[in-house]
């Protein structure tokens, strides 16, 4: 996009706000696969539906509504903000290119920010509990009827222990017993796992450990799963298994005030007593667990 002189009534709060959105838009966040968006209508939500809903039956007499498990699991929201200083040479001198750059940076940092506090409360997953009061990885999951099921392990990321991780979650129960027909879609990795997961992945031949014959043997995990590489990982060995396309997902974004954008421009107090203009973003948000049922997580000491 070309600009010039005659577009600086634009380029100033309504078109730079047109820039920044447009960028909000374009801007695909690695967090919003493994997200369930919950819109927040006061300062904090609490989460007592979390868990399992009831089964179908055959309709014989008449319905049996049962009731849910309760759960006191809250998310309360923050408020966060970035913004930039333009000197008002800038703006007078033409730098309009360099100016949308900035304001479209701020659109970019949001989405930057909620993978950030996405992927940290994913890697935290070991030490936080989650809505039934256990950690949200942990070995001694129980609700109802379900059993004790564990969705935490040990291992380092190989074939085995990925086949072990998939299958434990198909086999999650619900509060009565039932399974719940997990279908696990996703590993995701710290970078220094990459290479790794891609060959466990990718690789047409078996990548485990053995003879000559069985590694040339055709590897059934080859396109079992997507791969999602987090910088926000900072345990370097650990390494998830998520199943992500419930109506709940892994983790919860809760939204109470979407990205705003905000201009201090000529008439502010800041520009004229330091003859710069103000560009900002502020929304409200916070994450929390979703359903600990559709993610193993392996904790690799």
């Amino acid at each position: 996009m070309s600009l010039t002189r005659t577009d600086t009534p634009i380029l100033l709060e309504d078109g730079l706000k047109t820039v920044f959105f447009e960028a909000l838009d374009a801007t695909i966040g690695n967090y919003e696969r493994i997200t369930t968006v919950i819109t927040s209508e006061s300062d904090q939500e609490t989460y007592a539906w979390l868990g399992a809903v009831p089964t179908i039956r055959e309709f014989t007499d008449e319905r049996m509504p049962l009731g849910l498990l309760e759960h006191d699991y809250y998310i309360r929201n923050k408020t966060w903000e970035s913004s930039i200083a333009i000197e008002r040479t800038s703006i007078e001198d033409d730098k309009y290119g360099a100016i949308k750059l900035r304001v479209a940076s701020l659109a970019r940092e949001t989405k930057r920010h909620m993978d950030e506090l996405v992927f940290g409360l994913l890697g935290g997953g070991f030490s936080r509990k989650c809505y039934d009061g256990k950690n949200f990885f942990a070995t001694d999951h129980v609700e109802g009827e379900s059993g004790t099921q564990s969705n935490k392990g040990t291992a380092a990321l190989s074939a085995p222990a990925l086949q072990a991780a998939i299958t434990a979650m198909m086999k999650y129960r619900d509060d009565r017993g039932r399974l719940l027909g997990v279908t696990p879609d996703l590993l995701v990795v710290p970078p220094d796992l990459q290479w790794t997961a891609m060959e466990l992945l990718e690789s047409r031949y078996w990548p485990g450990e053995g003879s000559v014959t069985a590694k040339t043997a055709s590897n059934v995990l080859r396109g079992k799963l997507d791969l999602m590489v987090s910088p926000y990982l900072t345990d370097t060995n650990d390494w998830f298994v998520l199943s992500t396309k419930g109506l709940v997902k892994p983790i919860i974004l809760q939204s109470r005030t979407p990205a705003e954008f905000a201009a201090l421009e000529s008439g502010s107090e800041n520009g004229f007593m330091r003859d710069e203009y103000l560009y900002g973003v502020r929304a409200r948000y916070n994450t929390g667990y979703g359903l600990w049922q559709m993610a193993f997580g392996s904790q690799v000491n």
